[in-house]
């Protein structure tokens, strides 16, 4: 069998898990997809894969905080003790 030539990526752009995070929920879901994109298409070495894995990681945590916190503002909007209403309370009330 003969063994595949495995080189870096070129122009890996999220190889630093560290890197600052971005401002917004849409920026996050880019460089998300822009990771698994590089990863599923890219020939890379296996220590830039795995940063890139190790960003997307710390990204995809970054979008649940953000979430979480979009969620928790939403909720402080409501009046005590309800929910927001499902499409059904909406059909009932229209009634």
């Amino acid at each position: 069998m003969a063994k595949r030539k495995v080189t870096p990526a070129r122009g890996t752009r999220h190889a630093d898990a560290n890197a600052a995070l971005p401002a917004t929920f849409e920026a996050t879901v880019a460089e998300l997809r822009s990771i698994v994109d590089d990863l599923e298409t890219k020939d890379a070495d296996l220590e830039a894969a795995v940063g890139q894995y190790e960003r997307g990681v710390t990204l995809q945590k970054h979008a649940e905080a953000q979430l979480q916190a979009a969620r928790l503002r939403v909720e402080e909007l409501l009046p005590d003790g309800s929910t927001a209403l499902t499409d059904d309370e909406e059909e009932d009330e229209d009634a």
